[in-house]
């Protein structure tokens, strides 16, 4: 090297300078909250799913939240407790929208929360045509062919929905020995059995004892025979492979569910605890609306819609055996 040369001194690499506000590739940014919208105001399920919906979101374990309700305001319960319903929910954060596109075009996902099944199918179709994932308050609908024109709008829009009673979410049910058991062959259960004039009879609350039924060991009904009395109704389930299983539903006896399990190695009985049973219901469904599966397929709530639908007809019939399609 020549004597006198400068020594160079190298140019540091130019570092691009971070926008401000953009967060560190180590700090990551807050999920998007899922905001959830409500159809149907007349239920005691609004004030209860908003509440622990987002009591879930603020304690960090759902990107979920009930943020908006819309009601056609045709209520079939007394005005006083609709209204009382609506501000426990407005007191979670719920506002109210007055027009139902306006909702629809602000939520990621919807509740159809109207007491009335009869009204399932109006009030579900605009989030379904709409493809937000839906979930319909028990029960699906009162009527077979709306509960079908529910699941071929599901498929024509690949939308997601289902509906669900929360005796399918009973811990007894899913703590049953089925091994001790062996294979299933006969359930007595037992559930209340109350009537509203704005449903048929069985739609109401036998959907919560069928529903039971059909979680502890699914579907394939083949024919139901069904009679009614005072103070109790009766339906009997007979199923394609050899099932049998026979429904109480009293309006006097208290106000509990449970069933007898037979199999042919053993019988097992239970009585529901609720204390955790709408807890189980409600985490079902934030995981629905985070993205994962239904927590009940859609096919086996349209067949407890045909077995309902089947127990009128019975009782129309005689009780004679009506035969599912």
């Amino acid at each position: 090297m020549p004597t006198g040369s400068p020594t160079k001194t190298p140019t540091p690499p130019v570092v691009p300078s971070r926008p401000p506000g953009r967060p560190t590739s180590r700090i990551k940014a807050a999920p998007k909250t899922i905001q959830l919208g409500v159809i149907g105001v007349d239920s005691s399920h609004l004030a209860e799913f908003s509440r622990r919906i987002n009591t879930l979101n603020i304690e960090g374990r759902t990107p979920c939240r009930v943020t908006r309700m819309w009601t056609d305001g045709k209520h079939d319960l007394p005005e006083a407790e609709v209204e009382g319903w609506q501000r426990d929910a407005a007191g979670q954060g719920v506002a109210t929208d007055e027009h139902l596109d306006h909702m629809l075009d602000r939520v990621d996902g919807v509740m159809v929360l109207t007491v009335n099944g009869r009204r399932h199918l109006a009030h579900a179709g605009p989030a379904l045509r709409r493809g937000l994932p839906t979930y319909i308050d028990k029960p699906l609908t009162c009527d077979l062919a709306e509960a079908h024109a529910i699941r071929v709008m599901c498929q024509e829009y690949g939308t997601r929905c289902y509906s669900a009673s929360s005796l399918r979410f009973a811990d007894e049910v899913r703590q049953l020995d089925r091994a001790a058991l062996g294979e299933p062959a006969v359930i007595d259960a037992f559930g209340p059995g109350e009537i509203v004039p704005s449903m048929p009879r069985f739609f109401h609350y036998a959907v919560h004892t069928i529903e039971m039924v059909d979680a502890i060991w699914g579907p394939g009904v083949e024919a139901v025979r069904a009679r009614i009395s005072d103070p109790r109704d009766h339906i009997e389930m007979r199923y394609r492979d050899g099932r049998y299983a026979s429904l109480r539903l009293e309006r006097i006896a208290a106000y509990d569910f449970g069933a007898t399990v037979h199999g042919k190695d053993g019988v097992a009985s239970f009585k529901v605890d609720f204390s955790e049973v709408y807890n189980r219901l409600v985490q079902g469904m934030v995981r629905f609306f985070e993205g994962g599966p239904a927590p009940t397929d859609l096919d086996a709530i349209v067949e407890n819609v045909a077995v309902m639908e089947a127990a009128q007809q019975s009782v129309e019939q005689g009780s004679d055996w009506v035969t599912l399609s």
